[in-house]
C-alpha cells in the first residue's frame, strides 16, 4: 500500500492573469454539428479598428469539411455581461496563468455543396418535383396519378414567360396608362355615395348638407301639418304619423308643445315618419300604390317623390292603375338610410346617438354606427348615463356608449371592399 500524504502537507501554486495582447492566445469553442479533429490547426482573424477590435473569427478545413467561426452574429456578440479566462498549469514552476478567451460558435459545411451553391434554387426544386413526380407515376394510386397529370398541364413554362417578359411588360403599361388615377376615383366615389348634395369645404355643420335636397320644398308643401298644429292631443297625432319612431314622438312633443311651432321642422319630422314607413315596407306593398298612400298617411305627390328618389322603376311592369311599379334594392336601401340619418341630425343640432336609430329602424347597434359614420360623423364616446337620458329606447341605450357628431369639413370613411 503506498504512502499517503499528510493532510498539513500543501503544495504552493502561484496564479496571474496575463492581459497582454499575444499574437497567438487560446479561444473558447462550441461546434455546432461536426467536431474537427484534435491536431486540426485554426487561423484566427481579428477585426480592424476600435470598435471592432473584439471581433474575431477562426477558420480550419479538413479534406471534406470547413470549419469557420466568429464571436459576433451580425452586429451584435455573442457574448455579453460576462468573459470567459482559459487557465494552463506549468508544471515546472508550478502556477497557473489566465489569459482571456474569446467565445467563438464554429459551424460546419460540406465543401462539395458548398461548390454547387452556384446552381439556381429553382433548378434544384425542379429535379426535386421531377423525382416526385417518378415516384408518383411508378408507386402512386390511381388519384395521385391523375393528380400528377393535372399538375403537369397547369405547369407554367418559365422559359417560355422570360421570353415573352418585354411583351407582357408592354402591354401592362398599356393597360395601366389607361386606369384611373386615385383622384379620378376618389371623385367618383363621392359621386356615387348614397348622401344628400353637400359642401366639402364648410367646416359648420348647419351648411354641410344641402336640405333642399333632403327635403325639397314642392314635397313639403304637399305635407299637411294643419290638424297636428291645430290640436294638443298626443292622439290625433298618433293617427296622422304613420311611423312608431321614438326619435318622432319626442321631437313631434316638442314642437307641438311650442306656443307657435316651427312649420318646417313639424313638415321635416312628418317626412322622417314616412321615410321611416317606407324603411319598413316591402317590395311587395310597394306595389300597390294606393295601399302605400294609405299607409304612409300622406299626399300621392308625397308617394311619388318617394319612389322616385328611393326606389327603382321595374321595367315592363305597370299597377292595375296604370303607374309603373316600384322596388327596392340594396343601395336604395342604403340611401333611404342614409337620408333618413341626415335628417335626424338636422332634428338633434347634429348629434344624434347610434342606439336611437338602431332602435327605430331594428337594427344592430354597430350596424347604426356604420350608417352614421357613412354620411361624415364622427363617433364619441360617452357615457351609459347620457345615452339613457338622450334616448327613449332602454333596450339600445343600455348597449351603446357612444355619440355621433356632424363636424366640417365632412370626412367620409375610406369604401371597403366588404359588403354590408
Amino acid at each position: 500500500m503506498g504512502s499517503k500524504r499528510k493532510a498539513d502537507e500543501h503544495s504552493s501554486v502561484s496564479i496571474s492573469i496575463d492581459s497582454s495582447k499575444a499574437k497567438v492566445q487560446p479561444v473558447l469553442a462550441t461546434f455546432a454539428a461536426a467536431v474537427p479533429p484534435v491536431a486540426s490547426e485554426f487561423t484566427m482573424y481579428r477585426g480592424m479598428g476600435a470598435e471592432k477590435s473584439n471581433d474575431y473569427i477562426v477558420s480550419s478545413s479538413t479534406e471534406k469539411i470547413e470549419f469557420v467561426g466568429q464571436t459576433f452574429d451580425g452586429s451584435r456578440p455573442l457574448v455579453t455581461g460576462c468573459k470567459y479566462l482559459i487557465g494552463v498549469y506549468d508544471a515546472t514552476t508550478d502556477s497557473v496563468t489566465f489569459r482571456p478567451a474569446p467565445y467563438v460558435r464554429v459551424t460546419s459545411s460540406i465543401k462539395s455543396l458548398k461548390d454547387a451553391r452556384g446552381v439556381a434554387d429553382r433548378d434544384i426544386s425542379t429535379r426535386l418535383m421531377q423525382a416526385r413526380t417518378e415516384l408518383g407515376e411508378a408507386f402512386g394510386s390511381k388519384k395521385r396519378r391523375a393528380q400528377i397529370r393535372a399538375e403537369e398541364r397547369n405547369k407554367i413554362d418559365m422559359d417560355g414567360v422570360k421570353s415573352d417578359m418585354a411583351v407582357i411588360g408592354a402591354s401592362i403599361e398599356q393597360r395601366a396608362s389607361s386606369m384611373p388615377s386615385a383622384q379620378a376615383l376618389k371623385d367618383a366615389e363621392n359621386v356615387n355615395r348614397p348622401v344628400p348634395r353637400y359642401n366639402p369645404e364648410t367646416s359648420v355643420a348647419a351648411e354641410i348638407y344641402d336640405m333642399e335636397d333632403v327635403l325639397p320644398r314642392s314635397v313639403a308643401g304637399h305635407i299637411n301639418i294643419a290638424s297636428l298644429t291645430a290640436s294638443m292631443d298626443p292622439e290625433v297625432y298618433k293617427s296622422k304619423v304613420p311611423s312608431r319612431s321614438l326619435f318622432v314622438k319626442k321631437k313631434l312633443e316638442h314642437l307641438l308643445s311650442q306656443l307657435k311651432p316651427d312649420p318646417y321642422q313639424v313638415r321635416c319630422v312628418l317626412y322622417l315618419s314616412y321615410l321611416m314607413r317606407l324603411n319598413m315596407t316591402s317590395n311587395k306593398q310597394l306595389a300597390n300604390r294606393e295601399a302605400c298612400i294609405k299607409s304612409l298617411c300622406c299626399a300621392p305627390e308625397v308617394i311619388d317623390a318617394l319612389f322616385d328618389k328611393f326606389a327603382e322603376c321595374v321595367a315592363g311592369t305597370v299597377n292595375p292603375d296604370g303607374s309603373p311599379m316600384y322596388k327596392k334594392t340594396p343601395a336604395t336601401e342604403n340611401k333611404l338610410v342614409c337620408y333618413m340619418s341626415v335628417l335626424m341630425l338636422s332634428l338633434n343640432n347634429w348629434v344624434l346617438y347610434p342606439a336611437e336609430l338602431a332602435g327605430d329602424l331594428g337594427i344592430p347597434g354597430k350596424k347604426a354606427e356604420k350608417f352614421l359614420a357613412s354620411v361624415g360623423c364622427k363617433l364619441e364616446t360617452v357615457t351609459a348615463a347620457e345615452v339613457a337620458a338622450q334616448t327613449l329606447n332602454k333596450r339600445t341605450a343600455s348597449r351603446s356608449g357612444k355619440k355621433a357628431v356632424l363636424k366640417g369639413p365632412i370626412k367620409f370613411p375610406k369604401a371597403s371592399l366588404r359588403g354590408n
